[in-house]
């Protein structure tokens, strides 16, 4: 059965909801969709739009809020007292959004009081936030979701992020005894294309460890990440006119789709989860003459990633051996790899005390193993151990992502609770 509910709000000034839901119905609507290509930072202009804003508004806040050349936004928060001694923690959101759906103009609804059934969104009948396709939906009856109107994605991930960034700044400049180590803020630019940290600047930065605040489900803290990489296999033929191609044609697009074709179906994000890694064709282009794919390579262990890699190789050579008058060449580039080895070696009590502040305010925090990567996961290969938070949205990069008001509070609330323990037990260990 399917509603559309005639309580859904268009998010205008409704001083009903609490600040980090207005924060972040705000700043969804500014369109900060990246671009694979481009070769600049940001990859797209659009993205400044966002970084100066918030910068304005840390500035506004009485902090030294600044966006750089890049798009990067860096601001300082001194710590509370008694915890001065702590080391420097940053929180590090991203101000783009997925290329891979509409980004904009993003159009948002609170639906109030979900009751269980199917909801469609009003910009396409297609969409529908439907429990059937997201069983999760029925762990949040009674909560007010936030969705798009369905032509877009929502832009939770990482909006949400940034709106409770900001939210426990506001927070904290009313409060200034809220306990906290010293904290460093940094919006990212272009995280959704691997590029986020790309232009960052550490000694900037000047934190020893940091968290991500760019996670899915209530609860959930990714302390693990795949080890990344990228194939890219270009193919040269041999042109002819087909009508004399018999013994002289060598169809550069026919042996790249070969190779598709015989990547092993169990070793596909489709047929893959949990811990398991992929090997995903996401990119094909081409003619008789030349043609190029370009493949994702995925797994938590270094030795399964090396694995995959070889596994390419053998099917380049076998395929340069069956087509003698093509050539096949391959090449790999490593995007980043599990962050987890590098927190335990440089700092795992940002581990730790994640876990424990679940305690403050009573809620359990199970550690996954994120299936992708995030800003996090270059930052601890660069010695600043960064485990990723949640926020609460999900069906990220599709227009059916959503998130509730009641998650960004939870969120919120559990942020707060992160930097209470590090306050009162950062100085340790």
């Amino acid at each position: 059965m399917s509603a559309t509910p005639t309580d859904a709000s268009h998010p205008s000034d409704d001083t009903n909801l609490p600040g980090v839901a207005r924060r972040f119905l705000r700043y969804v609507q500014i369109d900060t969709q990246s671009q694979r290509g481009t070769g600049q930072t940001p990859s797209t202009d659009k993205q400044r739009d966002l970084s100066e804003l918030l910068a304005a508004e840390l500035r506004e806040l009485g902090l030294d809020g600044e966006a750089d050349e890049y798009g990067y936004v860096y601001a300082r928060l001194p710590a509370s007292t008694g915890a001065e001694k702590v080391p420097a923690l940053a929180l590090l959101a991203h101000v783009d959004t997925s290329p891979d759906e509409p980004g904009g103009p993003v159009r948002p609804i609170v639906h109030r009081n979900f009751d269980g059934r199917a909801i469609t969104l009003p910009g396409d009948p297609s969409v529908s936030l439907d429990p059937e396709r997201s069983p999760a939906l029925l762990e949040h009856l009674g909560h007010d979701l936030i969705s798009s109107d369905g032509t877009t994605l929502l832009g939770s991930d990482d909006k949400a992020g940034v709106a409770i960034i900001m939210q426990v700044v506001e927070d904290i400049v009313r409060n200034p005894e809220l306990p906290r180590p010293p904290l460093r803020v940094c919006f990212t630019v272009d995280e959704e294309i691997g590029e986020g940290v790309d232009k960052l600047d550490l000694e900037r930065l000047d934190a020893k460890v940091a968290y991500t605040i760019d996670g899915g489900p209530v609860g959930q803290v990714d302390t693990a990440t795949f080890n990344a990489s990228e194939a890219v296999i270009d193919v040269e033929g041999v042109m002819c006119h087909p009508g004399t191609a018999k013994n002289v044609m060598a169809n550069a697009m026919t042996i790249a789709c070969e190779l598709v074709a015989n990547l092993p179906s169990h070793e596909a994000p489709e047929t893959t989860e949990k811990e398991e890694g992929y090997i995903c064709p996401y990119s094909m282009q081409g003619d008789i003459a030349r043609a190029q794919v370009r493949l994702l390579l995925r797994d938590f262990s270094k030795s399964g990633l090396s694995r995959r890699k070889q596994m390419l190789e053998h099917m380049v050579t076998a395929l340069n051996l069956k087509y003698p008058r093509s050539r096949l060449a391959i090449a790999f580039e490593d995007s980043y790899s599990n962050m987890r080895e590098w927190i335990d070696s440089v700092d795992p009590r940002v581990v730790t005390f994640a876990v424990q502040a679940g305690d403050l305010i009573d809620m359990p925090i199970g550690q996954e193993s994120v299936r992708g990567g995030t800003d996090g996961a270059r930052l601890s290969e660069l010695g600043v151990p960064t485990p990723n938070l949640f926020t609460g949205g999900y069906d990220y990069h599709s227009r059916f992502e959503w998130n509730t008001v009641q998650n960004l509070e939870t969120s919120l609330s559990y942020l707060k609770a992160v930097l209470e323990v590090w306050a009162r037990e950062g100085s340790t260990g």
